[in-house]
């Protein structure tokens, strides 16, 4: 594959996994917190929008907590890992626009926690700029550059003089993204299809089991979105 999820998960016999298989470990431990509420959460994902706060992640299998740059630097370290022929101590880690000081600091820790010796910080817009740029036609002009990740959403002005290129201005949100339209999907078709077919009043009416089911029903909206790139339609 030429990505890796950023997810993070603690296995039974305390091994950290990342990527798939973490992402898999995930869906699999919020389908059971919808039958056990009080199943305590060992695998991570969208921890990106938290970089640079106080928010931390808890593992009962490790009793710990991990804050969003631990769990930012074992994804990071599983890339490195990808490369076999050379020590890399080097790295240019893209970044949304709208990340702040303490956000953008954290990022630069979770590489220093994975070994980097440098790191330098690009933002998305400029990284997909650069990179369409190398194959388009008419290089100079004023380009708008929009991201639409995961869990953040990122625009931009960019001016291009013979392949210079220089930011005018950014906007986005950094708390809006593909995760987003999974919960829209959720709230909007699949809730609305098991209330009217299966007797769920009970989780609805209670805010805590509400968002357990929410949560374990995220992981198929976001398999349907997926399919429907390619498909008219999806059951």
């Amino acid at each position: 594959k030429d990505t890796l999820p950023s997810s993070v998960a603690v296995t039974p016999r305390k091994s950290i996994i990342v990527g798939d298989a973490a992402l898999a470990a995930h869906r699999k431990e919020k389908l059971r917190a919808a039958e056990n509420s009080g199943i305590v959460p060992n695998s991570y994902l969208e921890f990106k929008t938290t970089m640079g706060t106080d928010i931390t992640y808890p593992s009962s299998f490790l009793d710990k907590e991990f804050n969003s740059e631990e769990l930012s630097s074992e994804v990071l370290l599983k890339l490195k890992s990808f490369v076999k022929d050379e020590n890399v101590n080097s790295i240019v880690i893209t970044v949304p626009a709208r990340f702040k000081v303490p956000q953008n600091e954290a990022t630069i820790k979770a590489a220093k926690l994975a070994g980097f010796e440098v790191v330098e910080l690009l933002q998305e817009p400029i990284a997909a700029s650069i990179a369409y740029g190398l194959d388009a036609k008419n290089k100079d002009g004023i380009w708008l550059v929009f991201d639409f990740g995961g869990g953040t959403f990122d625009v931009a002005l960019v001016k291009v003089v013979q392949g210079i290129m220089t930011v005018i201005d950014t906007a986005g949100d950094n708390n809006l993204g593909g995760k987003d339209l999974d919960l829209a999907m959720v709230d909007k078709l699949i809730i609305p299809y098991l209330d009217e077919n299966y007797s769920i009043k009970s989780f609805l009416k209670d805010a805590v089991k509400k968002e357990i089911l929410r949560t374990a029903m995220k992981g198929y909206a976001e398999e349907a979105k997926v399919q429907l790139s390619d498909n008219p339609k999806v059951d």
